[in-house]
This record gives structure tokens, C-alpha cells and sequence, in this order.
């Protein structure tokens, strides 16, 4: 991203985070800026978007840029003076003497002559900010200026009103040039977020931050500094990290704030509390209490918004805003407040998850609620799939068994939520048996969370059956359905996951949430990745999903994203995501996920430097007691990197046999998906005897990466460095660049003189866009940097004299480097060297 600061240069923030945040991330727009003020005949720039956004520093950004050839004026509006006539413009009347009014004939050609003796008769501009606050006369005289000429205008305002009437005017003629400046995306916010404060910020930190900002630049400054102050976001080893329990009061005070929050009537501010606590809201739940007036003062004043959908949900516009309230609100809650929200909620209609914020802030405020609306919201709660607030609501029950309580924590740590929902559901209905086959509505739904955790995906199939439901309103069938898109892939039915997860989000069908909503991510996730859609999967961890709040935990989207990358070889994109989750998680693990973070890191770090990382916890992780209440998929996706570990950076021939072992399991246990993966792994770290074994598998399964492995193994077992060369390319083009780069070096390896050059050089191509380390005697075929960069030239008709001039050496020593090229490539002429270089 690119970045612009007053001077041109990169910026960090200082230690405090209090001073003037610099403009980052915003060069379209201050070209495009710069491009309307030089446009022949323009008058100048409306810079036009919400308040926050960085209108007025993108101005000054651009008005910097032509310091020294333009003389740039500062025209403020000021609410003191929007009654004074000319007040604004007192910066440009000090230089004449106004004895009639401003607008007459010669007073304005005076002003026209006091701006070229002042700009020294070069160009003026006229910066204009608070446009709000301007009075009509002098917006009328800017206007005046503009047009005959005299000045070039760089407005920047909210959007049209009475007050900027003049200058949209100027727009729609054509003689002002807009520029829009839209809030920044999720993306950028965080990337923004990463260059101001020094290091990474963790996905959940970056999430929480958008979720108060929304890309608003004043608001995310209130909230970087609100958050940092209160304990809430911290720096933690190379990252920031965010803090779900903190202690401390927190910050008060305006910033971010919209100035007509302090003009709203008393109606309309209760009406924000309510919906600052509760939100969403749904609006006919509110207007019974303040009417459809009281909505639209929320709306016009802009710190309410309601969604066009149905049921039409109120929210709180400014994030930084809503946490102030709640936090007040919860500090001293008023009875007259309390009674509003319990009417709110009064006989359980609202949606489930205004019910659920309801009760975390009652809580939070410590608030005396009855058994009954404990156990109601509970219900709820469990129902939707949100074991943990329900077990919320159960601790404060007063008929709770204890031991019931210590079991469902056991089932959340162990990440258990189907048992767990189940053991609630028992404890709130006053049920004595141990679960509740009436809630599954088909296959018990513990039985089948039980063995997938074990890893035993044929059973999975058995339970569930073979097909995916739709328009399943029951979050325990979504559970079942999510667990059987996995089982396919790593089993090795069809269909698979893509069709699968597309007829689960078909259009008009209810979208998941709570623990199925997860565990429908997380499955399709891992099955995407077993089969090759590496870019399919990683649009579901991806920042749109992200700023949508489409994860509970984002450290979950961070942690599979990088462990995806990490498998698949992608050291350094890996690095990035996954060392910024590794530090959320130590402080927040509530996923479970840290010993498969530290995997992931351990591995991409290996890939990236081609040795074990020596971080904290990374030995750690190597012990299987750390990991061991993580289910199958996770358990044996660690053993995997830490395999594929020991092969990069210790003994691969040992790693090999050790995936031989792994896949041997696997087919005992029937999933011939996890052993196809498996196997490719043997083959490609040097276990040819298992390429027949592969081939078998790869037939019988129709995936891209079942289609890369057959290229493998029927290269290997042919040895045919052409076969081998395509299941490279194929391997790569999925983003597999283990597999790549290991099909590039066998085809390498196996080519000889009598084989077209152009192969050798495209494998050759390949390989080296990956970490797969030269060991082996085909090494000594791959070009140096500097044989490739001297045969390049060669190839393009430089002479060996030219060549070593350029590259200040001897001609002998050049001619040499050649000549170890051409042999490598298996050519015996300059023709053919060119023939190599130039397809």
C-alpha cells in the first residue's frame, strides 16, 4: 500500500498515539485531486465524502505538493462567526480596505488585485474547509473568484446542503472537478493500522477497530487511542493484540463524536441508549416506545441507521460511540433505562441476537435478573447454537448443579459444542437422561461430533447419509450437514466440497450462525483446501468475511488461513497472517487453536529460513498432550507440518517414511482423501515405491489435487520428466508449491540431452518460486543466478566481451559460466540457447 505523509515519506506513529495522525493510503486520490486542479479550464476540486474520512488532509496533502509554484490560502468556516457577513474571509480583506460591501464591482477587482500582488502572480488557490459554517456572502465571493479566474477553489464538504449549494453548482457546469473519498475498506484499515502503530495487528484487534470505525478515519483514531488507553489493545512480542476482559474505566471524552449527538431531544437520546445496548434492534420493536419520529431525528442527525431488509434493524452508526455508551450506561444504569430495556424484551420476541447483547450487558452492568428470563434467554441462546452464552446466562441460575456447570466448560475446552449444547439442553429443561435425541432431529449429533473428533469419516457418512439437506432450519441438522461436507473430501466421495457448500448457500436460504454457522466454515474450509480450491477457501477467511463479522473468533479465519498457506508451502505469505494470530491466541485461545497456530508458524518459519524457529512455544506444540482435545482435523493437521518440518530442515528421507506410516492409517480407517494427501507427500520427499499406491488413489478420486497427484505418480513411476513437468505446472497452479516445486526438481532430475530444453528451463522456472531445498544430485543441473543471467544475455546475441564488460569480469570467466549453461540445458549451440530463452 502506499503511503503519504506531509513530506512524501513513510510515518509511524510515536509512542503515545496522540498526535496528528499523517494521511496514509490514499495516493488515487490526491492524484486525482492534483489532476483537477491542473485541468484546463477547471476552477478547481469539490472534495466530497462523510465527515472523518480525511477530506481536509487529503487537501493539505495535495496543496503540499505544489508549494512553491502555488500560492495556497486557508478559507475556515467558523461557528462563531457563520452569522458575520465575510467573516470566513477575513484572511483575504486584510489586504483591502472594504468602505462599501465586499460583492460591488471594484471591491472585488481590488480583492482580485490583492491576491495576484500577494500570490506574487503565481497561481492561488483557495482551500476551503468547514463549508458548514460558511456565510452566504462569502460563499459567494469564493464563488465570484472561481469563476472569473482569479483563484482556483479546493473545496471539501460533507455533501450538498444549503451552505455548499454554490459549489455543487460549480460541479454540475463542469467548472469544478469532483473527487469522492470513500471510508476505507476492511483491508486497508488494517494495513493502515499496521504502518501507523509500528507491527501487525491481529485479526481480532483489526475486526473490533473496523466494527467502531468502519473505515472512518476520525473514528479509528478515537478508537486507537480510547482502546490503548483503556488496556483493550496492547503490543505483545512483533504484534497487536486484542484484550476481551480488561480492566478500567473506559475513556470519555468527544472524539469521534458527530456534533448533533449533543443536539438531540431527550426522547431521541433515550432511544440511542436503547438501541446502543440491544443492537440490532428490530424497528418495530422500537417505535411502540419513541415512534417513527424519533427514528428519523436519529437517522437525520447520523448516528442511527436502519437497515432497508427486513425486520428493518437500528443500529448504532459509530462504533466509538456505542461501546461509550454501553460502557456509561453499565457504570450507573438508571431504574427508568433498566425498565425500558426489560419492556424491550418483554415476552422473548425479540431476534435472538438483541436478546444475547441484552443479556451480555445486563450481566456486564450487574444487573438482578429473575430465573425466568435466565432460563428463557438461555434456551435461546442454546438453541441458535451459542453454547457459551447460555452456559452465561446458567451460571447465575440458582437450581444448577455444579457438576452439570463443570461439564459443559469441559465440552467448550475440548470443543465439544455438540455435546455441550446437548448437556445444557438437559440442564435447563430439568431433563434426568443424559442427552436429547429430540433436538437432532435424525442422527444424534454428539454421536457424530464424537467420531469425527476421533477421525472416523466413514462413520460420519453412515450417520449422516449421502445427501446435503437444504433449507434445514435446525442448527443441529447444519452441524451434521458441515461434518459430512468434510467426511467427503476425506474420504473421497463425491460430491464435493464446492458443490456442496454452494447448495448450502444457495439464494433465499437462511444463513448459518452459532456454533453451525462455525463449524460449516471450518469444515468447508479444510475440505476446500484437501481437494485443491486453495483460492476458494481463502475467500472464506478473507477480509470481505472478516469485516462482515461473518467470524465470531478471527483468530480462527487467521489461524486456517495460515495454516493453509503454511502447508502448502507459502512460507512468507504465511508468516504474515499466522504470527499475529499466534500472539492473539496466547492471549485469547478460547478456540483452542494455539497449538496448531504454532505449528503453522514453526513451518512457514522453516520455509522461510530454512531451519526450525526458535520461538516460544513452538517445542511446545510438538507435544501431543497440547493439542489432544482439538478434533481430528486439527490433531492430525499438526502432525503434518511438523512432518513436513523435519523433512525441510532435518532428514526428509525419514519424513517420507514417516507419511508412508500416516498414510497406512489412514487407509485402514477408510479415508482415502487424507491418504491420497499423505502419500504425495511420501512420493515427492522420495518414497517412489509408493507411487503405484498413489496412482490408484488419484484415479479414484475426482479433485484437482487428486488430478496433480496422478501427474506425480505416473511421472515417477514412468520416470518421464515431461509428466512430471506437467504435474508441476498443475501443482502450481492450485498453489500446492511443496508439490510443485518437488515434480519441477524430480523433472530436472530425470532430463537429459536428448530432451527439449524449454522443459528443463520451465521446470526450472517453477522450482525456484518455491522453498523445496536442493539436496539431491539434480541440484548441479539447476542454473546459478549468475549462469542464467549470462546465458540470458548470450541467448539475445551479446558477446562474451560484451557480457563480461557489463558485468565487470574477465572474458574467460564469462565464457566458462556459458558454457556450464548450455551444458546443464543439454544444448551445444548459441542457436539453441536462444531458441531456450526466447519461447
Amino acid at each position: 500500500m502506499d503511503l503519504l505523509t506531509d513530506k512524501g515519506g513513510p510515518a509511524v506513529m510515536n509512542g503515545d498515539y496522540t498526535g496528528a495522525w499523517p494521511l496514509l493510503g490514499r495516493s488515487e486520490e490526491t492524484t486525482a485531486i492534483l489532476a483537477g486542479l491542473a485541468a484546463t479550464g477547471s476552477a478547481g476540486v469539490l472534495i466530497v465524502g462523510a465527515s472523518g474520512v480525511g477530506k481536509t488532509a487529503l487537501g493539505r496533502a495535495a496543496a503540499a505538493q505544489l508549494e512553491g509554484t502555488t500560492q495556497v490560502i486557508l478559507i475556515r468556516g467558523s461557528a462563531a462567526m457563520t452569522t458575520t457577513p465575510y467573516g470566513a474571509l477575513s484572511v483575504l480583506l486584510m489586504d483591502v480596505d472594504p468602505a462599501d460591501s465586499v460583492e460591488s464591482l471594484p471591491m472585488l477587482q481590488s480583492l482580485q488585485a490583492a491576491l495576484r500582488i500577494r500570490a506574487r502572480n503565481r497561481p492561488v488557490i483557495l482551500m476551503v474547509d468547514n463549508v458548514h459554517h460558511l456565510d452566504d456572502p462569502s460563499v459567494r465571493v469564493l464563488s465570484y473568484l472561481a469563476e472569473v479566474g482569479a483563484a482556483r477553489l479546493l473545496v471539501a464538504c460533507d455533501g450538498p446542503a444549503p451552505s455548499s449549494a454554490r459549489f455543487f453548482d460549480l460541479w454540475r457546469s463542469g467548472r469544478l472537478v469532483r473527487v469522492d473519498v470513500a471510508p476505507l475498506t476492511f483491508e486497508r484499515t488494517r494495513s493502515l493500522l499496521g504502518q501507523l502503530l509500528g507491527a501487525p495487528v491481529s485479526g481480532t484487534a483489526a475486526v473490533e477497530l473496523w466494527r467502531a470505525s468502519r473505515g472512518n478515519l476520525r473514528s479509528l483514531q478515537a478508537a486507537v487511542r480510547g482502546d490503548i488507553a483503556r488496556g483493550a489493545l496492547t503490543r505483545d512480542a512483533g504484534a497487536w493484540v486484542w484484550h476481551r476482559a480488561w480492566d478500567g474505566i473506559p475513556v470519555q471524552g468527544n472524539d469521534g463524536a458527530p456534533t448533533a449527538l449533543t443536539a438531540l431531544s431527550e426522547r431521541a437520546r433515550q432511544a440511542l441508549d436503547v438501541v446502543a445496548v440491544a443492537a440490532p434492534v428490530p424497528l418495530d420493536a422500537l417505535l411502540p416506545s419513541c415512534g417513527a419520529e424519533i427514528i428519523d431525528e436519529l437517522e437525520q442527525a447520523g448516528v442511527c441507521v436502519v437497515d432497508p431488509e427486513a425486520p428493518h434493524a437500528v443500529t448504532v452508526v459509530n462504533g466509538v460511540i456505542g461501546d461509550r455508551l454501553r460502557g456509561a450506561l453499565a457504570a450507573n444504569p438508571l431504574p427508568a433505562f433498566l425498565e425500558r430495556l426489560r419492556g424491550l424484551d418483554d415476552g422473548g420476541h425479540l431476534p435472538v441476537p438483541a436478546r444475547l447483547n441484552l443479556l451480555r450487558w445486563f450481566l456486564d452492568a450487574e444487573v438482578p435478573l429473575q430465573d425466568g428470563y435466565l432460563r428463557g434467554v438461555a434456551r435461546a441462546a442454546n438453541d441458535a447454537g451459542e453454547p457459551r452464552v447460555a452456559l452465561l446466562a446458567a451460571e447465575h441460575l440458582a437450581d444448577i448443579d455444579p457438576a452439570d456447570l463443570v461439564q459443559v466448560r469441559t465440552c467448550l475446552e475440548r470443543l465439544r459444542f455438540s455435546e455441550a449444547g446437548a448437556v445444557l439442553g438437559r440442564i435447563l429443561t430439568g431433563d434426568a437422561t443424559p442427552s436429547d435425541p429430540a433436538r437432532s432431529g435424525g442422527s444424534d449429533p454428539v454421536t457424530v461430533e464424537g467420531v469425527a473428533h476421533e477421525g472416523r469419516f466413514r462413520d460420519v457418512l453412515d450417520l449422516t447419509g449421502a445427501e446435503v439437506h437444504r433449507n434445514q432450519p435446525k442448527p443441529l441438522d447444519i452441524e451434521n450437514t458441515a461434518r459430512l461436507v468434510l467426511a467427503r473430501s476425506l474420504t473421497g466421495t463425491g460430491p464435493g466440497a464446492k458443490r456442496s457448500l454452494a447448495r448450502l448457500h444457495g439464494a433465499g436460504l437462511p444463513v448459518p450462525t452459532g456454533t453451525a454457522g462455525r463449524l460449516l466454515q471450518e469444515s468447508g474450509f479444510a475440505a476446500l483446501v484437501y481437494e485443491g480450491y486453495l483460492q476458494d477457501a481463502l475467500l472464506l477467511t478473507g477480509a470481505p468475511t472478516l469485516a462482515a463479522g461473518q467470524w465470531e473468533d478471527p483468530s480462527v479465519a487467521d489461524t486456517l488461513t495460515g495454516t493453509a498457506l503454511a502447508a502448502l508451502g507459502h512460507g512468507e505469505a504465511a508468516l504474515a497472517v499466522i504470527l499475529p494470530a499466534v500472539e492473539q491466541l496466547r492471549v485469547d485461545n478460547r478456540s483452542g487453536l494455539l497449538p496448531l497456530a504454532e505449528a503453522a508458524a514453526a513451518y512457514a518459519s522453516a520455509l522461510r529460513d530454512g531451519q526450525d524457529a526458535d520461538r516460544p512455544g513452538t517445542k511446545h506444540s510438538r507435544d501431543s498432550a497440547s493439542a489432544e482435545h482439538l478434533p481430528w482435523m486439527h490433531r492430525s493437521m499438526i502432525v503434518l507440518l511438523h512432518t513436513l518440518a523435519d523433512a525441510l530442515v532435518s532428514d526428509s528421507d525419514a519424513a517420507a517414511r514417516r507419511f508412508v506410516v500416516l498414510a497406512a492409517a489412514q487407509r485402514q480407517a477408510g479415508n482415502a482423501g487424507a491418504e491420497l494427501l499423505l502419500r504425495m507427500h511420501a512420493v515427492r520427499l522420495g518414497q517412489q515405491s509408493q507411487a503405484p499406491l498413489l496412482l490408484d488413489l488419484a484415479r479414484g478420486i475426482d479433485t484437482p489435487l487428486a488430478r496433480a497427484a496422478e501427474l506425480l505418480a505416473r511421472g515417477v513411476a514412468a520416470r518421464d520428466p515431461l509428466i512430471l513437468l506437467q504435474a508441476a505446472e498443475s501443482a502450481f497452479g492450485l498453489g500446492h508449491l511443496d508439490l510443485a516445486g518437488s515434480a519441477a526438481l524430480i523433472s530436472m532430475r530425470l532430463h537429459d540431452a536428448d530432451d527439449e530444453p524449454l522443459h528443463f528451463i520451465r521446470a526450472e522456472q517453477i522450482f525456484r518460486r518455491t522453498s523445496v531445498p536442493r539436496r539431491n544430485a539434480s541440484a548441479r543441473r539447476i542454473l546459478t543466478d549468475r549462469e542464467r543471467a549470462f546465458a540470458r544475455m548470450a541467448a539475445r546475441g551479446a558477446t562474451n566481451k560484451e557480457v563480461a564488460a557489463a558485468h565487470h569480469l574477465s572474458v574467460r570467466t564469462v565464457e566458462g559460466h556459458i558454457l556450464k549453461a548450455m551444458a546443464k540445458l543439454g544444448v551445444s549451440s548459441r542457436t539453441q540457447l536462444s531458441t531456450v530463452f526466447t519461447q
